[in-house]
């Protein structure tokens, strides 16, 4: 079988997407089967991409990343006939859409759909409603859905109105091999990498995703800043990421934000940190805090678990879900939740190590081969038109 996976759109911005197709590719390298694998990329897209040892075909979609518009275009106009040249059985969509006129059967990852819930979630008027209009009628045409959470797929379900039994729930996984914290504490790299930002080991919390606003990075700098004043400990507040499309005027408040606090001297905005550096972040880090209003299923978390650090994250949407008793969940919006949740993570010695013990143990139930094999399955059960 042939089967074609499309990734269109800026490889190296959008970060849980590039994440998940390095490692679905890497881990599909090292899985056995017969398939012959298309990958349809935008131009000048593939260098910015780590595929491991696989060695998919590579089928260039031209001009169709230069803005979400292009991407739009590029799929839903270029893509259908370049598919059809390819002569691929089947599609795999994992980025949310697909091409309307896919004159394939395909199967559709629906990994987020904040643009339902308003502004507030990171996407503006226009995506809002090119995404409400993309979506439904990708869903509606896909052979199977996947979802990466129960959460998602009941959002699934209630707003594109697609029926339950046409959605299989798939989780991501984790590189346990490349975030394994006992390795990572030992290597030397790590000492250079922290003497880049002044840090010392175990004494900083870590915030890791890209810098949108529903992710409260502002409530974490203030409720940081409150810690300090209260326990009269100067621990660092690390802030690693970016990510597409962030509000420059929003950006710039939580610059200004450590300056206002007077705690400019404790918070590191260190940008967008490749993953072979941010292993050492997790790794040394005394606690993982993730007070994001929205996640789909947060990697962020399972990277801090492999990595052996406690993780202390909000209690809305898929997070209790996915974190179970692993994690210490917190109302992001209730200061003093917040405020005790970031005061137990650093002090209360003994739920420190449950919550570590019990991520360990979470995490072994997400792998990026059981995530790969789950969906090639389901592509595989899939039946080409006649």
């Amino acid at each position: 079988m042939r089967i074609g996976i499309a990734s269109l759109g800026d490889a190296s911005g959008d970060t849980g997407g590039r994440n998940y197709i390095e490692h679905f590719f890497r881990t599909l390298a090292t899985i056995e089967h017969s398939h012959t694998i298309v990958l349809f990329l935008s131009e000048s897209q593939f260098e910015k991409l780590d595929l491991g040892s696989a060695m998919p075909e590579i089928v260039t979609v031209p001009n169709s990343n230069g803005s979400p518009l292009h991407k739009v275009i590029g799929e839903q106009l270029r893509l259908p006939s370049m598919i059809r040249s390819a002569k691929v059985d089947v599609m795999y969509f994992p980025g949310n859409f697909a091409s309307f006129s896919c004159p394939v059967p395909y199967v559709l990852n629906i990994r987020a759909v904040a643009h339902y819930y308003g502004n507030e979630y990171g996407v503006d008027l226009p995506r809002r409603v090119m995404r409400k209009l993309l979506m439904p009628f990708s869903a509606k045409r896909a052979a199977r859905i996947i979802t990466p959470s129960e959460d998602i797929k009941k959002d699934v379900i209630r707003f594109v109105g697609v029926k339950a039994e046409k959605i299989e729930v798939i989780p991501h996984g984790v590189d346990t091999a490349l975030f394994d914290g006992e390795k990572n504490r030992h290597d030397l790299e790590g000492d250079s990498l922290l003497k880049r930002f002044d840090l010392d080991k175990g004494e900083y919390l870590l915030y890791v995703s890209a810098l949108w606003q529903y992710k409260n990075q502002d409530k974490l700098i203030e409720a940081h800043a409150r810690l300090v004043k209260k326990t009269q400990r100067e621990i660092p507040l690390v802030l690693a990421g970016k990510g597409t499309g962030t509000d420059d005027k929003y950006l710039s408040r939580l610059h200004e934000l450590p300056r206002a606090l007077g705690t400019e001297h404790l918070v590191r905005f260190v940008g967008q940190i490749q993953q072979h550096e941010l292993r050492f972040l997790y790794a040394h880090a005394k606690a993982f805090i993730f007070p994001s209003s929205y996640e789909s299923f947060g990697n962020p978390i399972f990277e801090s678990w492999i990595s052996g650090i406690p993780v202390a994250t909000s209690n809305v949407h898929s997070f209790p879900e996915i974190v179970g008793n692993a994690g210490l969940l917190f109302d992001p919006n209730d200061k003093s939740a917040f405020d005790s949740a970031l005061e137990q993570i650093i002090s209360d010695q003994k739920l420190r190590q449950q919550l570590i013990s019990r991520g360990l143990d979470r995490v072994k139930e997400f792998t990026w081969k059981r995530c790969v094999m789950r969906t090639l399955s389901l592509l595989e059960r899939v039946k080409p038109f006649n």
